[in-house]
């Protein structure tokens, strides 16, 4: 009898573990993956849906271009989602997925991974890619009906310089449900924003029409001057390039005189759609992409805003929105010849939502629907728009169009090749974006060397060498011929401006264990940003995806003369005088020990910063990468007035040995 209960017991604890196991297959929740090797960089889902990228600092969900924080989320961010309304069984079922809120709504069947394919080691698969299958529930979280079906993704990008500027999706839908989804939609909606902007500008986003590219890829937004129909009178700037072109591409420097912040902060044109060439045709034999904008504006009319999440899960509210398509037509031109009531031309329009659509499909249990996405950027030269002034603002739209038309004919090459590239295949990049989690990061140290026989201040610049051997992956030709140093004082966006061109030899001359080190001279306490590039015989270069993130400046040699301590500027005018924006509130302490400690006190003697240095000749106060813009100890923002420093060595045989001295902020 005993033997029988043990039996059954463990029976039915195996019961229970099989249900444990099951339970938690089901409830296997879709990750996200993160695609940074172009310059339009992304977290999400296979499906295309951002979802933030919990493991960096900045916390982005999409970036153009690239890691640099203040162009994040260009597509709106969380509120970014995707609607599925169709009728099921005789009812209208209706549905958001939307980033980190309804991740509850879907399983992975196959999860989510992200594969690395850089510098196309496989020439016949994208550069970046992450792909992965996920089901929808029969039953949403809030009980209602849902449709379910399997969805296959994925979501490519490419490193290359031509073909760097645009992300493409990929999706299959299958119905796995036991009835026909009837009048099926499958709706994407974006808040078109323009990220990091300074000046806090609003009603300032237009939309372009161009009748040779927009029936593929829709509406093209860009940034121009602020014209908010909540106020009778436009802002008005003074300082230039603001007093002539307003706020059209957010100069950074039109509210300040005399700022060096010159850049264009939203010198951007964007395009997001699907593909009319690769949908399924729907039930009436379209191939048909549905688009309309609204306004997120709560004070617009009726009839121009968006109508929130709930009603457009209401089919007939949905299908009646997407059947109000937008005018093919430039903003400008429609608002030339406005009306209230016309569907285009409204200022409230200018605060825009974009929705695009495929659909009416009726989907059988076993059958699926197919669509191509993309997410296409284009600029005028950074270069130029990061030093601002006229010539960026009047320019930045038509040299950008341009640009963002040759980006699409190179997405449409590479669809139209099974998302093969076909030729011209550069030399392996040097070095990987930094601060993500690649191993290959370039490396800059501070250091010193030797210039006709002089010993000189710099930096070593470190990077992985082209392996031995390299031949091009579609040739088969060994055609690497070196390498391009660029630097930057300004920002990782640029402008980059070449160093020195490294022929094979020469690189080989300073290789050592597969790595390449590289000594730049560079004048004391000015902060550079490096980056590295290869190039090949035929003049095919690298994209510039390795580069040094923070500034890094070469550094004085260490004394222990402390008479010629010295702070660096002073007075200190709010400004350090430095066009890099990250390190405005830099201020150094030069001609110092190589291990000292320095404590700042106010005229009153009261202790506001206390630093540890270990290292060169000198330390800042208010540099990016210590991330202190000097703030004090107590997170404070350092106030106008007069302050004293004391500086007290800790080299062995001259610790306790010190100085003190004064410097002056002024506001």
């Amino acid at each position: 009898m005993r033997n029988i209960i043990i039996k059954r017991l463990m029976i039915f604890l195996l019961i229970l573990s099989t249900m444990s196991v099951v339970t938690m297959t089901v409830a296997q929740e879709m990750q996200q993956a993160a695609l940074t090797r172009g310059k339009f960089w992304f977290s999400g889902l296979p499906n295309g849906i951002v979802d933030k990228w919990d493991n960096h600092a900045s916390r982005w969900y999409d970036a153009y271009p690239g890691h640099y924080a203040q162009n994040n989320d260009v597509t709106g961010g969380s509120s970014g989602r995707i609607w599925n309304v169709a009728k099921v069984e005789g009812e209208f079922v209706g549905w958001e997925f939307r980033p980190s809120r309804t991740l509850g709504e879907v399983r992975a069947l196959e999860q989510n991974e992200l594969i690395k394919n850089y510098n196309l080691v496989d020439p016949t698969q994208p550069e970046e890619y992450m792909q992965g299958v996920m089901e929808s529930y029969k039953i949403g979280e809030d009980n209602r009906r849902h449709m379910q079906y399997e969805l296959e993704g994925r979501v490519m990008a490419w490193g290359l310089p031509k073909y760097d500027d645009f992300i493409i999706v990929k999706c299959k839908l299958t119905n796995t449900d036991d009835v026909t989804f009837e009048d099926y939609y499958y709706t994407r909606y974006l808040t078109v924003s323009k990220p990091g902007n300074p000046l806090g500008t609003s009603y300032d986003t237009e939309y372009l029409w161009e009748t040779d590219v927009s029936d593929d890829i829709g509406f093209i937004f860009y940034d121009d001057h602020t014209w908010n129909p909540n106020q009778t009178d436009s802002t008005i700037y003074i300082y230039s390039p603001g007093d002539v072109t307003g706020d059209r591409g957010d100069p950074g420097n039109i509210k300040i005189e005399g700022s060096t912040d010159t850049k264009l902060y939203s010198p951007h044109l964007y395009a997001f759609s699907f593909l009319p060439d690769h949908v399924t045709p729907n039930k009436n034999g379209e191939k048909k992409v549905w688009r309309t904008i609204l306004s997120g504006s709560g004070s617009a009319p009726f009839e121009e805003k968006y109508p929130g999440s709930e009603q457009m899960w209401n089919w007939t509210t949905h299908v009646d929105i997407l059947n109000r398509e937008q005018p093919k037509m430039d903003w400008r031109d429609a608002h030339a010849v406005y009306q209230p009531g016309d569907l285009a031309g409204s200022l409230y329009e200018r605060n825009p939502r974009y929705i695009y659509s495929i659909g009416p499909y009726n989907i059988a249990p076993g059958e699926s629907i197919e669509w191509m996405e993309i997410w296409l950027a284009g600029q005028m030269d950074r270069n130029i728009t990061i030093l601002g002034g006229l010539e960026a603002t009047q320019n930045f739209v038509e040299e950008g169009l341009k640009d963002l038309k040759d980006n699409w004919s190179a997405a449409k090459e590479l669809i139209d090749n099974n998302f093969q590239v076909t030729r011209d295949i550069p030399p392996p990049t040097p070095a990987d974006a930094p601060l993500i989690g690649n191993d290959n990061e370039l490396l800059v140290e501070v250091s010193s060397g030797t210039v006709d026989g002089k010993e000189v201040s710099g930096v070593d610049i470190t990077w992985k060498a082209v392996h031995e051997g390299y031949s091009d992956p579609l040739t088969g030709q060994a055609d690497f011929a070196g390498y391009n140093v660029y630097r930057s004082d300004i920002s990782v966006e640029g402008p980059w401006s070449l160093l020195v061109s490294l022929t094979l030899s020469e690189a080989q001359a300073i290789s050592s264990g597969g790595t390449v080190t590289f000594f730049q001279q560079a004048p004391v306490g000015v902060p550079y940003r490096y980056g590295v590039t290869s190039i090949d015989q035929d003049g095919n270069e690298s994209a510039l995806a390795g580069y040094s993130h923070y500034p890094v400046a070469a550094a004085i040699v260490p004394t222990n003369n402390l008479t010629s301590v010295r702070v660096i500027p002073n007075p200190f005018r709010q400004q350090s005088g430095f066009r890099d924006q990250s390190e405005r509130k830099r201020i150094a302490f030069v001609n110092i020990p190589s291990k000292c400690t320095i404590r700042v006190y106010t005229s009153a003697l009261e202790l506001v910063r206390t630093i540890e240095h270990d290292g060169g000749g000198e330390v800042t106060w208010g540099s990016a990468e210590g991330r202190d813009y000097m703030l004090t100890d107590f997170a404070m923002n350092v106030m106008p007035g007069i302050y004293i420093y004391h500086v007290e060595s800790q080299v062995d045989g001259h610790v306790g040995e010190s100085t003190v001295g004064k410097f002056v902020v002024i506001k």
